[in-house]
């Protein structure tokens, strides 16, 4: 199988070569925008041999007017997809399908309304939701209108699909009333916008004891979340999405500081645990940005043991 191939195959439960594997993580300053990023990816992906490349997003949303109180969330509105941060990104994307077309699929970095929100306001989103929801629930519907459109033009740009960042769930952070009402119905908008669209839009639930059954009907062909942390285990998560499941090792630790042979052994212990089906090898979030390329290469490498 080639690239395409094994992880479409991985996507549609069906039996693969070896399982695919893809790891991401923040590249350093100077390598964030332009041809500085689109070389830095392409670097990555030539270097570590991962099955799918994720783009990076280091073009934060904008919002129309400076966001101070919870007040000032209702006069948010949705940021044209003509605004620079979504053209840059969409120009990167463009340059790394061109570049790459043929040989994997490319996804990229949507951040959801809350993680944006946040972005936009220095991160109030937590404590001004807790002092007004309902204005705040408003700002984020804006934003989430907007990314709607970002997410549909990453596909009609040549991205196989979305890498969805679903960022506020913690068990900690809200009550489940406010997540149901303000910030799953803004998840919804943007993910709704590509659903049926693209071949491998994957969801990453990022954090540690999240919510996680209040995930379970976002549509996405994949999921992600941090299995090795407080949070289900793969195989456990797989019974509750019913869907291919990305991940298994930590962000930090084996893949880390761990020897080639340890990392090696901690795949194929994935593997065997969960089966050869509907799974990926990948980690629980970001690997961190100075990591030994070699070390990616070599949990890539250990698929075909």
């Amino acid at each position: 199988m080639n690239k395409i191939e094994r992880v479409l195959a991985a996507l549609a439960g069906a039996e693969v070569d070896r399982v695919p594997a893809g790891f991401w993580f923040h590249f350093p300053p100077g390598q964030k925008h332009g041809d500085a990023s689109v070389k830095a990816h392409l670097d990555y992906y030539h270097a570590s041999g991962v099955d799918f490349l994720k783009v990076m997003n280091e073009h934060p949303y904008q919002a129309n007017v400076a966001i101070e109180s919870p007040a000032d969330w209702l006069r948010v509105r949705p940021a044209p997809l003509s605004s620079s941060f979504f053209q840059q990104q969409l120009d990167e994307v463009k340059r790394l399908v061109d570049t790459l077309r043929g040989e994997c699929l490319v996804i990229t970095t949507v951040f959801g309304p809350f993680a944006e929100g946040n972005h936009a306001s220095g991160g109030k989103v937590t404590e001004h939701m807790k002092a007004n929801p309902q204005a705040v629930g408003q700002g984020l519907a804006a934003i989430a209108e907007s990314l709607a459109l970002f997410a549909a033009a990453c596909i009609e740009a040549g991205a196989a699909g979305i890498y969805y960042s679903a960022q506020g769930g913690e068990e900690d952070r809200f009550g489940e009333d406010t997540f149901l009402h303000h910030l799953k119905p803004a998840d919804l908008t943007v993910l709704n916008a590509v659903r049926g669209h693209g071949e491998f839009n994957l969801l990453h639930i990022c954090g540690d004891r999240m919510r996680l059954p209040l995930y379970a009907d976002y549509p996405s062909h994949a999921v992600n979340w941090a299995a090795t942390k407080h949070n289900l285990s793969l195989k456990q998560g797989y019974s509750l999405f019913r869907r291919t499941v990305i991940g298994g090792m930590g962000d930090r630790g084996v893949i880390v500081d761990g020897s080639p042979e340890q990392i090696g052994q901690a795949v194929r212990h994935i593997i065997e645990d969960f089966g050869r089906r509907s799974l990926m090898i990948g980690a629980d979030c970001t690997v961190p940005t100075d990591i030994d390329l070699s070390h990616i290469r070599a949990a890539v490498e250990a698929t075909k043991a």
